[in-house]
């Protein structure tokens, strides 16, 4: 996924919101957020927008925390602890000395789209673990973002969306319910759902596209859009997408009238570093490389 613009995807994005801005470094990429927070003792109430996920970089005693209900249960919260709270559950936490953690967000069509790829599997449901649980492998992870993230040098996009894919991928294997394949459809999409789908995209690709609003218009099931979707164009709706931004964008580069921060915004791109590292990543050149190297 991609934003407008940097305000706007910071808007979209309610993990930002609820973190205050002044708690730490953060970064948006195609498939997540990356917050590194460090924050004084409160308390917070949280709606997952998205599939959120903490994990504790300092021991933390004495947590009170709930999780899609109202019991609270009180944990104390060593390093590597996990806490994953899945898309629409809410969750309450209290805190009662300053506590330093890594939030990693990842859009509900982000990881089914990372589903399929990994296991054909489109239907996620994620199991959280037991509050005070520790896992090792995601501190790992959690320690590269956040290296990356308050490193001297300008953060790596691209490196940040590698690490938060490879992040999906141990959500995906280790905390999934079991993942039971959804009743396979019997081919892509009808001829007439392709065309609207296409027509639509066209018109809004600059802007935010859920999973929910294409499966809308092509008229069928959310869960069985994107194997459709694949079926049909060769490549999940995220996947498409970013192609109509990048021959857009790449239209824009040959004609060399508009500057390149330009192009990204018109593209639907937050930033010229966040088109420089898609592109360099699906095309293999800089929009620099493209305009003065074609």
């Amino acid at each position: 996924m991609s934003y407008a613009n940097e305000a706007c995807e910071r808007a979209d994005r309610y993990v930002f919101d609820i973190i205050p801005e002044n708690a730490g470094p953060r970064r948006a990429t195609t498939r997540g957020s990356v917050i590194r927070s460090v924050r004084n003792p409160g308390s917070q109430t949280f709606l997952a927008k998205e599939h959120a996920v903490g994990i504790v970089l300092r021991p933390t005693r004495r947590l009170r925390a709930s999780l899609g209900s109202d019991r609270v249960t009180e944990y104390d919260a060593p390093v590597g602890c996990i806490a994953v709270n899945p898309a629409g559950v809410d969750s309450t936490l209290a805190w009662s000395e300053t506590r330093t953690n890594l939030v990693i967000a990842i859009p509900s069509d982000v990881l089914s789209e990372l589903a399929i790829q990994e296991f054909d599997f489109a239907n996620v449901e994620l199991r959280p673990p037991a509050f005070g649980t520790v896992d090792p492998t995601a501190l790992g992870i959690a320690r590269r973002i956040s290296v990356e993230l308050t490193g001297k040098a300008t953060p790596n996009e691209l490196y940040l969306d590698s690490l938060v894919a490879l992040f999906g991928a141990h959500l995906l294997r280790t905390y999934a319910d079991q993942m039971k394949q959804l009743p396979s459809p019997r081919g892509g999409l009808s001829a007439r759902s392709a065309r609207r789908i296409e027509e639509y995209l066209r018109e809004h690709f600059a802007e935010k596209v859920h999973v929910a609003e294409l499966a809308a218009v092509a008229g069928i099931s959310p869960n069985h859009f994107i194997v459709r979707f694949a079926r049909t164009f060769g490549m999940p709706p995220h996947r498409y997408l970013i192609n109509l931004r990048l021959d857009f964008a790449e239209k824009l580069l040959v004609e060399g009238e508009i500057p390149i921060a330009e192009i990204a915004y018109l593209a639907g791109f937050s930033d010229q570093s966040h088109l420089a590292t898609t592109m360099k990543r699906y095309r293999g050149r800089t929009p620099t490389e493209f305009r003065f190297e074609r």
